[in-house]
């Protein structure tokens, strides 16, 4: 564990957010990816509610978290994030 500790104090902090903007935009492309299946298909959505409203959620968190210690790599990605989970939301309710 402590191996594991020290490996991962390589790398300055701008890195490091680099990395956490990188991908937090892919995860947000694969958001972004069933928003667009949705749009597109024709029968009711096999998402669940609780499914969507449970990561909105946990987007809202690590956005409002990023607010609170001012980390750019965890607001922007998780403002992201959210936007489109909550537009997801209103897709699969409407």
């Amino acid at each position: 564990m402590k191996k594991l500790i020290n490996a991962l104090q390589v790398g300055s902090d701008k890195q490091w957010d680099f990395a956490g903007t990188l991908f937090g935009l892919i995860a947000s492309a694969a958001i972004l990816s069933q928003l667009v299946s949705e749009f597109q298909r024709e029968n009711e959505s096999s998402l669940s509610f609780a499914f969507v409203f449970g990561f909105l959620l946990v987007y809202a968190f690590w956005f409002f978290y990023g607010l609170r210690f001012k980390r750019p790599a965890i607001i922007i990605a998780n403002f992201i994030a959210l936007s489109l989970q909550l537009t997801l939301l209103v897709v699969i309710i409407i």
